[in-house]
């Protein structure tokens, strides 16, 4: 990797602008940046691919300013990283846009062997919202999963808080330049980022934070992570458009439900009942990626083992005593389907000691994975259900 291989890829972010489908387009045609510079204007215009004012700025730019860019950068310590180079995470570079270019202020982990969870929501949190996002972010840290968000007041900032205060790492994506002035209130989270992860943008230092910035920085942060959680995201929320924007890049989306008398509830329970997975503790979301990224998160794996140890050996009582239990469990079983929605009671009366397959649950019920989903989270909160990997579901108490 050469550092004129790397003004290549400036050179044509310069050109054709941040959020561009057309990179991945034009290695379509070429094998390589450099030869598609090296083809020239006239080849170019014959793709059929760019617009009159892309074509001038293709042809107006240089590689001189493409390593100018670099080197400004590099001179204050901010790393550029392209796609061709190792470090680029490869997550990232499968979706359909990935950037051109990325700064970056401090370590990027590496994102193709340690999974990333997006963390977002809005800056108008609540306080519940944001002890909810610090509680679940920390837990995942400490689990081994790097916590990728915006920076942003709010959720975001719990978020990074959170995974900081779990010794992990956090990477924060900006919608501006690294050097640019950005909510300065948070320079000091900013700065242990970079010491514990990093900070990065796809946008050259210096460039301010626009408003349209921010819906082309989201496909970064659902893009470097195998997953993202919404806490907390009024109807409109910008959050809502990373979750569309995870979902259109085969992410798992899962969510946090509200109180639907919470002002910033209707977007996160909009995206349960489409089928996003509830959240109501950070085992829900690792039980998702143990069997995958099984030395990543051993932490969490070994302690599951041991609560599973703990409950078997609750459960291995004499049989007089287990008979009483059982009675005992019998009556409450019945109580707390006198308390449920009729939906609840309907999935609670389907479940047994097996787990059970969401879709094997459709058909059980006839009720659709939305409304199972949204049960599922009732009895959730009753205690009533045990949720296992894979979307299956059983009684609690289960291994």
């Amino acid at each position: 990797m050469t550092e004129d291989s790397k003004a290549y890829w400036a050179w044509l972010q310069l050109s054709l602008g941040e959020g561009s489908f057309k990179p991945k387009r034009i290695l379509s045609y070429f094998p390589d940046i450099p030869s598609f510079y090296d083809a020239g204007p006239t080849q170019w215009h014959s793709m059929g691919l760019f617009t009159p004012k892309e074509l001038k700025q293709l042809s107006q730019n240089t590689l001189e300013d493409g390593k100018i860019l670099i080197d400004s950068s590099e001179s204050k310590g901010i790393q550029t990283i392209t796609p061709a180079c190792k470090a680029y995470p490869q997550r990232l570079y499968q979706i359909d846009n990935p950037p051109c270019m990325l700064y970056v202020k401090g370590t990027l982990p590496n994102l193709d062997e340690q999974p990333a969870l997006a963390v977002v929501g809005t800056r108008n949190a609540t306080t519940t919202g944001k002890q909810i996002t610090y509680d679940l972010s920390m837990q995942l840290a400490q689990a081994g999963m790097v916590i990728v968000s915006g920076g942003a007041k709010g959720i975001d900032t719990a978020a990074h808080q959170g995974a900081l205060q779990g010794n992990g790492s956090s990477v924060c994506v900006l919608g501006c330049g690294i050097e640019y002035p950005y909510l300065m209130e948070n320079e000091a989270m900013r700065r242990s980022i970079a010491e514990h992860g990093a900070i990065i943008s796809e946008f050259p230092i210096t460039k301010p934070a626009f408003k349209h910035h921010f819906p082309i920085r989201n496909r970064i942060i659902s893009g470097l992570s195998v997953g993202v959680l919404v806490v907390e995201a009024a109807e409109r929320s910008g959050s809502l458009i990373t979750a569309r924007t995870a979902l259109e890049q085969n992410r798992d989306v899962f969510a946090v439900p509200c109180g639907i008398y919470n002002p910033v509830s209707e977007g996160v329970n909009n995206l349960i009942k489409a089928g996003a997975k509830p959240v109501t503790k950070a085992q829900d979301i690792l039980e998702e990626y143990t069997n995958t990224y099984l030395l990543q998160l051993e932490q969490f794996k070994i302690e599951s083992q041991l609560q599973k140890k703990e409950e078997q050996l609750r459960y291995q009582e004499p049989r007089p005593v287990k008979a009483v239990d059982e009675k005992e469990a019998t009556e409450k079983h019945r109580e707390l389907k006198e308390q449920l929605s009729q939906d609840g009671a309907l999935l609670l009366s389907k479940l047994s000691n097996e787990p059970v397959h969401i879709e094997q649950l459709e058909v059980l019920t006839g009720l659709s994975a939305q409304r199972i989903l949204i049960a599922v989270t009732e009895l959730e909160l009753c205690d009533a259900i045990f949720s296992h990997s894979g979307r299956r579901y059983s009684l609690p108490g289960q291994v």
